[in-house]
């Protein structure tokens, strides 16, 4: 069995408020020409944002069979500046932007770790929703504990290893 200690890593870390999430472009996210599907791209950030949450100890499953309650991406621009390939580590960093009542807004931003160049850029826009009802999401207001974390999450320093 593999400790909780080692999976921890899976999910990135954190440099001050940026969160940074690695990851190799594998086949299945490439055209017949090695070239990331611009679709993919959205699959990065959003293994970006969850592994964030994680890192942050938000678990979403478990808020999810708790309380109801969960993140839903309500907009997303992105800007695509160069393609990535076959092969390629691609370094997808998410900030934190703004805090709402019931919603956040966050930065992110996929850069080839070779090449030092940015991939994509994306503004994403999040919803807090109630899913006590299936198949009826409400908007709600985020609850104070997860609002906490972001927060500090937005204005912290450099975490170092224990």
């Amino acid at each position: 069995m593999i400790d909780s200690a080692k999976t921890q890593s899976l999910d990135g870390w954190c440099d001050g408020a940026q969160h940074h999430y690695p990851l190799r472009v594998q086949y299945e996210d490439t055209d017949a020409g090695g070239i990331v599907y611009h679709a993919q791209y959205l699959a990065f950030a959003e293994r970006a944002r969850s592994a964030w949450l994680r890192y942050l100890h938000i678990d979403q499953p478990q808020l999810l069979k708790d309380r109801h309650i969960g993140f839903v991406v309500r907009r997303i621009a992105i800007d695509f500046e160069q393609a990535a390939g076959l092969g390629d580590v691609v370094d997808v960093t998410s900030e934190m932007v703004k805090i709402g009542g019931a919603s956040m807004k966050l930065q992110q931003t996929i850069t080839n770790v070779q090449f030092r160049h940015i991939v994509a850029r994306l503004i994403v826009d999040i919803g807090v929703v109630n899913l006590l009802i299936a198949g009826q999401a409400r908007a709600c207001r985020m609850p104070e504990d997860i609002k906490d974390k972001l927060a500090h999450a937005q204005a912290s320093p450099p975490i170092t290893a224990a």
